[in-house]
């Protein structure tokens, strides 16, 4: 029997009508790996070497506001080296570029391929409408260790009153993030 390939969901938030261009986000993983309560990854994000990444945006906006869709202009994430080694008579060493097999730089852009599903309606906030986009892809961690600034970035077109308005907003979030041992060694 082959083994199950861990995974991780990177879940993302927003409101139509918010003010702030802070993405609410989530991780969850399929071992409670990523995203640390305690130790030395916590506040940051931790993959698992050859892990797969999976992605869901999530929108909800006013019905009284004619919130009725949103569309994913261009996804993209950033990842900016840290150090792995530094010190007298030692070579300094950096990560890759990026933890993420599919990007050969410090940046890359998710293919916009997205499946929408509008939301049952949310009992609790009636007034809301809720749209949920998948990405049809993942990203694939490698094996090396490594850790990383990462930041989400992602523009986004808002419709309300059945297309009549639509405006652009760029939305973000930007945690540490780990591969490995903190310090490369493991």
């Amino acid at each position: 029997m082959t083994p199950v390939s861990p995974w991780m969901k990177l879940s993302v938030h927003f409101d139509a009508d918010q003010i702030t261009n802070q993405l609410d986000y989530s991780f969850t993983s399929c071992d409670g790996t990523a995203d640390p309560r305690h130790g030395p990854y916590m506040g940051g994000v931790h993959f698992q070497k050859g892990q797969h990444v999976y992605l869901d945006v999530t929108c909800c906006g006013s019905k009284d506001g004619g919130f009725t869709a949103f569309q994913i202009i261009d996804c993209t994430i950033v990842t900016v080296p840290q150090l792995l080694q530094i010190g007298t008579k030692v070579p300094t060493v950096y990560s890759l570029p990026s933890p993420f097999l599919q990007a050969i730089g410090a940046t890359y852009s998710l293919p916009l391929d997205f499946e929408s599903h509008l939301l049952p309606p949310d009992p609790a906030q009636p007034d809301l409408r809720h749209i949920r986009q998948e990405w049809k892809h993942n990203l694939d961690v490698g094996h090396a260790n490594g850790r990383w600034e990462l930041s989400f970035v992602m523009t986004v077109r808002i419709t309300r009153s059945e297309g009549e308005q639509t405006e652009l907003r760029v939305f973000s979030f930007d945690p540490e993030s780990s591969v490995g041992d903190a310090w490369g060694q493991g």
